[in-house]
Parts: structure tokens; sequence; C-alpha cells
């Protein structure tokens, strides 16, 4: 199965994924506890009812077809350009037939903006700033500017 996956991942790494700015949708995920590190990474829980989980799910496939996701905790901000990798489900029932049934979806990503204060500006969609370079846009370089490939540190857009 590695394979199959490796050969879709080449395959859909060079297909058109613009969408009409009508229909791009940037969710940003928010966390009442939780640390976003410098790096951006973190280990957020958060628990939802059936119409918050719902509105959450709905959110995150939009930030899937936009290649754009942004999660929010009291202490840090970290915007993600993201890929699909895969899914697993689970379910555990104890003797009477009721568990936990567990959804879990696996994006590659890549932090394109890290801030340590949630309440400062924000660079991208979210912010009315851009991540494209400008020779992106007035150069003649070689260079193929994709997936959020230039950002070297997140910390300094």
């Amino acid at each position: 199965m590695t394979d199959e996956r490796d050969d879709a991942s080449d395959e859909s790494d060079s297909e058109d994924h613009g969408l009409p700015p009508e229909d791009l949708q940037y969710p940003e995920f928010v966390f009442e506890e939780g640390e976003i590190a410098d790096d951006g990474s973190s280990e957020l829980d958060a628990d939802l009812d059936r119409d918050e989980l719902r509105a959450w799910v709905e959110d995150l496939a939009g930030g899937l077809a936009s290649h754009d996701i942004a999660v929010e905790s009291p202490d840090g901000y970290v915007t993600l350009g993201v890929a699909p990798e895969g899914a697993s489900m689970s379910f555990d029932p104890d003797e009477s037939g009721v568990g936990e049934f567990a959804v879990t979806v696996e994006m590659r990503a890549k932090a394109m903006f890290v801030a340590d204060d949630p309440e400062g500006e924000k660079v991208g969609a979210r912010g009315g700033k851009g991540f494209v370079p400008i020779e992106a846009l007035t150069g003649e370089s070689d260079d193929e500017y994709r997936c959020y490939n230039w950002i070297d540190d997140p910390t300094d857009p």
C-alpha cells in the first residue's frame, strides 16, 4: 500500500490545486489550553459537543481543500500549509457494545507562520499579507515556488 500512496502523492503534486477565491477557506482551530512551541509543534486537545465537532470537521475539510489551516492556543499561533496523507478509524467496544470510536486524519504540513502572541499581527490570507516571494512574481528563475517550499523561517515572514 505504501507504493500506491507514493504514486498517488507524486500524481497529486503535479495537479493544479488552485481554487477560485470564493471557495477558499482558512479555518483557525482555537484551543483554550496547551502550548504551541517556537517551531509550531503542538499537541492540543479539545472537548467538543456534537455541533462543535461537526463544525470542526467541516472547517477541516475546507482547510484541506484550501491547503491552509491555523491552530491557536493561549500562548501561540501557527499557520500550516497542508496536504493529505491518510486516515484511520478504530472502535473499541466494551462488553455492552459501547466504546470509543476514534478517527485520525493525517496530513503532511509545513509551518508557514509561527507567533508567540495569538492576538498579534498574522501573516497570510488571515493577515492580508501573502506568502508568495516577490521573485516568484517578478523574476525569471527556474525555481518552482510551490507549497511554501521557500519559507525557511516561519517566525520571520
